[in-house]
């Protein structure tokens, strides 16, 4: 008695064939965009310069959930 027609078979071998295929990639740490790459530059040059990094501090805001928490 086998648990699977042909057929539930091809598909499960398909699936398998798929999601093996779809994990395929590039190894190796993600990439930052050009964008954050090119502010982190920036940022070490800054810190060899002796230049103080941080940007001016944010007012605290309200927002809606807060009573939530």
């Amino acid at each position: 008695m086998t648990l699977l027609s042909p057929g539930g078979r091809a598909v499960l071998v398909a699936a398998a064939v798929v999601l093996t295929l779809a994990a395929c990639g590039r190894r190796g740490a993600p990439e930052a965009p050009p964008a954050a790459a090119e502010r982190q530059v920036i940022e070490s040059e800054q810190q060899q310069d002796g230049r103080d990094v941080t940007g001016p501090a944010r007012p605290d805001r309200p927002f809606v959930l807060d009573a939530l928490l």
